[in-house]
């Protein structure tokens, strides 16, 4: 006579002793041991995830709220900040005008020192915040608008229906940026 297959439970996989039990879980059937027949299989959780036909609750549709009245489109001047050229200059002869060292300096204007001296010869640039605290503490102007034309966006008409090669060539352009 041969021995019978072992058979295992199916949530924490320990043997089972004697017959077993089948419980619903989750909607599913299995075949469980003593131990997680006391957890899962007397009490009957109202919880589940399988669908019971039944609707659920529906929470009330909130009150539609007003439209509010689009604000009149203004056109703004557009304009960028810049840097002037000869920043480099413009700042070493501001540094040498007051008279003090880099060090009184830039616990003054609250740059390094390191920054400092490398604006005032030319080596890097002034970001735009540094610029202002510049012009600020030296009362000079290190900081250009620079106004740009607006161009006239194309409109596409409502009753435009876009072809194949329209598509694909909005998607070669998108790639290209």
């Amino acid at each position: 006579m041969s021995k019978a297959k072992p058979r295992y439970c199916e949530i924490c996989g320990a043997p089972i002793r004697g017959p077993g039990h089948r419980i619903r879980l989750e909607g599913a059937e299995v075949l469980v041991c003593d131990r997680c027949y006391e957890k899962y299989g007397r009490k009957k959780s109202g919880f589940s995830i399988m669908p019971t036909g039944r609707e659920p609750m529906r929470r009330p549709a909130p009150a539609p709220r007003p439209k509010r009245e689009p604000k009149p489109y203004r056109e703004k001047p557009l304009y960028t900040e810049e840097i002037v050229e000869d920043f480099a200059e413009r700042v070493y002869k501001a540094i040498q005008r007051s008279g003090k060292s880099y060090e009184e300096l830039s616990h003054e204007i609250g740059l390094s020192v390191n920054d400092l001296r490398a604006i005032a010869h030319g080596y890097r640039e002034p970001t735009i915040k540094e610029a202002k605290k510049l012009e600020r503490y030296f009362k000079i102007t290190l900081i250009e608008r620079v106004e740009e034309e607006v161009e006239e966006r194309k409109t596409i008409p409502k009753d435009y229906e876009p072809t194949l090669g329209d598509i694909a060539n909005i998607r070669i352009r998108k790639r290209k940026k």
